[in-house]
């Protein structure tokens, strides 16, 4: 089958119909930034497990990561290490942390060290929700761009539609729609690409043409991959973890401790399965689907090719809207994210007086214009996994070592985080623009830029430490609250 019928378009638009019509209703319980932001912290164990799966597993964990396995071989399955690692501290840590009250990174900041570096997250962690929601769109239009002019859709137009609707629902419903979304979402996207999927193209062909894709695995198509490349995504993966602005989030949306712990670790042993997966897909990709590149743009489309290719009418349609899944639940993620930090970090902060009803406004202008520009974005960008892996790396370059002072450094000031924060930053943006033009192998920025950060962050802070001004860090006391 190499084309898409008109009954998985009929799937696909139910699909995207429903993820509108679960913004509507949830849009009744919204009262005011609280319930907007951490849905009433009224999320049991089933849905908060559901959310936090389609936070984990978005475009650049399954279209991405089967794409780099299509070139670098089976190796890349160990790419995931780093991220599995970080859920696990932070489901260890997620009770202590929930305990504080605080949901956002710029507001830990902001208690830990005033004004001024709240700010600088801030600023960081706008590129960055731009960079992730523009990422998953950037793998819906591969997605129909992968399945041909079946659809009568261009990429332009496809990237566009996808953002509306998701745009729509987060604006609508706050994390209780994101939440409820995420659920169905993770249920879809883990039966049909993490169950149908494998299970039709394994039984596909014959053991000889598997075995011959098998064989390829060992060394991919493209060149061979760097220890020093893996190891920093070990390190950004498991550092972006205790940083998340949305594992924080959904910390303190949780009806308690043990209900976000308990959860982490599910989240964990889920994200296991689902890049053995991908990889597998991607592997089996390099024989059934060769010339990827030629035909269709980019190794990142091998997932959506292989479901057209090898799947039965209806099933397509599924699998199709389970992919479309997997970046939309990421992207709504993005999006509440960035809404609710601005309208609690920013207006709030400086504005207290603020009421609740113009709170919740600026949420969503904000979360508008976010997916505007993640959208335009889209229209321009390629290679989901390096760009999200680049966004990743700039936020986790300004945010993590100020973040990790304000909660185990007695001697960590204002002075040492901005600085920290600032110059490491710039150094890490350099040393990537520094790769597109030089080749150098053993350099990756984010080993640079975090060593940068540590250093600045040590030496600032021990020459204006002073006693009679120090504030407090951030104590990780208590257990699940």
């Amino acid at each position: 089958m190499d084309s898409v019928s008109w009954v998985d378009i009929g799937i696909i638009l139910v699909y995207l119909a429903g993820m509108v019509a679960v913004g509507i209703w949830t849009s009744r319980k919204i009262k005011n930034l609280t319930d907007y932001s951490l849905a009433g912290k009224s999320l049991g164990f089933l849905v908060m497990i559901g959310t936090l799966v389609g936070a984990a597993i978005g475009a650049a964990s399954t279209m991405g990561k089967a794409g780099k396995a299509y070139e670098l071989g089976i190796i890349f399955v160990t790419a995931g290490l780093g991220y599995i690692a970080g859920l696990v501290v932070f489901g260890l840590l997620s009770g202590r942390l929930r305990k504080l009250g605080i949901w956002t990174i710029p507001d830990a900041l902001f208690k830990r060290y005033g004004k001024g570096i709240n700010l600088a997250c801030g600023a960081a962690m706008f590129i960055t929700v731009i960079a992730l929601f523009g990422g998953q769109i950037i793998g819906i239009g591969l997605i129909f761009t992968a399945v041909g002019q079946s659809l009568g859709l261009t990429y332009t137009t496809s990237i566009i539609l996808a953002g509306v609707v998701m745009i729509l629902y987060t604006v609508l419903g706050g994390l209780f729609a994101v939440a409820y979304t995420d659920l169905i979402q993770t249920v879809i996207m883990l039966v049909s690409i993490g169950v149908i999927l494998p299970i039709f193209i394994l039984a596909s062909d014959s053991g000889s043409m598997l075995a011959t894709a098998w064989q390829s695995a060992a060394a991919g198509t493209g060149p061979d991959i760097s220890p020093i490349y893996l190891v920093s995504i070990w390190i950004i993966d498991f550092c972006f973890c205790l940083v998340d602005p949305g594992l924080w989030q959904r910390a303190n949306a949780a009806t308690s401790g043990k209900v976000i712990k308990n959860s982490m670790f599910v989240t964990a042993g889920v994200y296991v399965y689902w890049s053995v997966v991908v990889v597998l897909l991607g592997i089996l990709g390099i024989f059934l689907v060769p010339n990827i590149v030629q035909n269709y743009g980019s190794t990142d489309a091998v997932i959506p090719v292989m479901i057209v290719k090898y799947l039965p009418m209806g099933l397509v349609g599924l699998c199709l809207a389970g992919l479309m899944a997997v970046m939309m639940s990421t992207a709504s993620v993005a999006l509440l994210i960035s809404g609710t930090t601005v309208a609690n970090d920013l207006i709030k902060a400086a504005r207290p007086q603020t009421s609740e009803t113009k709170l919740l406004l600026w949420a969503k202008l904000v979360i508008i214009l976010v997916g505007a520009l993640g959208i335009v974005f889209a229209m321009f960008m390629r290679g989901i996994f390096d760009i999200l892996l680049l966004a990743f790396a700039v936020y986790v370059s300004a945010v993590f070592i100020p973040a990790m002072a304000a909660f185990f450094w007695k001697k960590a000031t204002r002075q040492g985080a901005i600085v920290s924060s600032i110059v490491s930053t710039i150094v890490c943006v350099a040393l990537y623009a520094v790769k597109q033009f030089v080749e150098i192998p053993w350099l990756e920025p984010i080993v640079i830029s975090l060593a940068v950060s540590l250093i600045l962050m040590w030496s600032v802070s021990r020459a204006t430490y002073k006693p009679e001004s120090a504030t407090p860090k951030l104590i990780l006391s208590g257990g699940n609250q």
